[in-house]
């Protein structure tokens, strides 16, 4: 009797075990979708910039057709979009925690070797795109520079005033090199609006920025485009030169390297391990919200462009790019160790 009792219950503990096992199963299970669910949109990047306006235009679109509770966006402003990232990089996967902000500023500064980043942009999962902006390095009037012929002849550093080490900071540093001219980097400011002002005053001789936002400081005369990053020459100004027309030849490959991670500029992420069924989830939720004419219409009213692109395309985009870029690795790290 004894042995027969220590039998039956060794075996109703196994049971039990299996209970919990397969509960917990099915917790994780159900956690894994975001239906229900409050998501936290995390966006690294200024308050009032065009980031963060993106972010909160796009967000109800999300929830609505994830069927989320809500998605709230979070702005996590700090170190080039490094904070936001790194935050967004321990969440956990289940989907309640994901990102939005330029991709190519994430890939540069792990590329760079930069000492704050902790994360890893190829084991990052790729939601989906929601615009992209052929970049444009723009010169104050008080710079006298009119042309990317001056920037070869410049015979004194390009200030260049900086929000931190995000793309637009990487890209000078590769345009530099591939003009042959020399930098000098002022860090500190806070976002666009505030490097704008910089180079209009005169406190820095350009910045690079996207076409749309520099728009309007290009059209009152208080700055003018001189190189566009894009892999084209911008349609509405069309003798602006490409960035790769202007480089010394021995720089061409990196600066093409820069227009190509570019393209990938607004987008969705999610931490590493992100669970298959809320991959899918935010995918499908994300690609649904660009296709919403409520969203579209939306999108117009506020001059904020919709250029999407899938997830899945965004993600095989990464691996490549990462492996196209390591010619410019040099070039990164020695920047950041002028700025140390």
């Amino acid at each position: 009797m004894i042995r027969k009792a220590k039998t039956i219950t060794a075996s109703a503990i196994a049971a039990v075990l299996l209970t919990l096992v397969l509960a917990s199963v099915a917790a994780v299970s159900e956690a894994a979708s975001v239906r229900g669910e409050r998501i936290t949109l995390i966006v690294p990047n200024s308050a009032g910039g065009l980031m963060a306006r993106y972010a909160r235009m796009i967000a109800p679109y999300i929830a609505r057709h994830a069927q989320a509770d809500e998605v709230r966006v979070r702005i996590m402003t700090g170190g080039g979009n490094i904070r936001g990232t790194n935050y967004l990089w321990y969440a956990e996967p289940d989907g309640t925690t994901i990102g939005f902000t330029s991709i190519p500023s994430l890939i540069l500064a792990q590329l760079s070797g930069s000492e704050a980043v902790q994360f890893d942009t190829t084991k990052l999962v790729y939601l989906g795109r929601a615009a992209t902006e052929p970049r444009v390095l723009v010169v104050g009037t008080h710079s006298g520079i009119e042309s990317a012929d001056d920037l070869k002849r410049l015979d004194r550093p390009f200030i260049y005033p900086s929000q931190g080490t995000d793309e637009d900071f990487y890209s000078m540093v590769v345009l530099a090199r591939a003009l042959g001219m020399e930098l000098k980097l002022i860090m500190g400011y806070d976002g666009n609006a505030d490097t704008a002002m910089a180079v209009i005053r005169g406190d820095g001789d350009g910045q690079i920025t996207s076409w749309r936002a520099s728009r309007g400081v290009i059209e009152a005369g208080d700055e003018h485009p001189v190189v566009t990053l894009g892999t084209e020459r911008y349609a509405d100004y069309p003798d602006v030169p490409t960035a790769t027309e202007v480089a010394l030849p021995e720089s061409r490959d990196a600066v093409q390297a820069i227009a190509n991670m570019l393209d990938m500029h607004r987008g969705f992420f999610g931490p590493p391990g992100l669970d298959a069924q809320a991959t899918g989830e935010l995918r499908a939720a994300i690609a649904a919200a660009f296709e919403d004419p409520e969203l579209i219409a939306e999108s117009e009213r506020q001059r904020l462009p919709l250029i999407p692109s899938d997830g899945e395309a965004e993600q095989a985009k990464i691996q490549q790019i990462t492996e196209a870029s390591a010619v410019i690795v040099p070039i990164l790290g020695a920047a950041l160790e002028r700025i140390r």
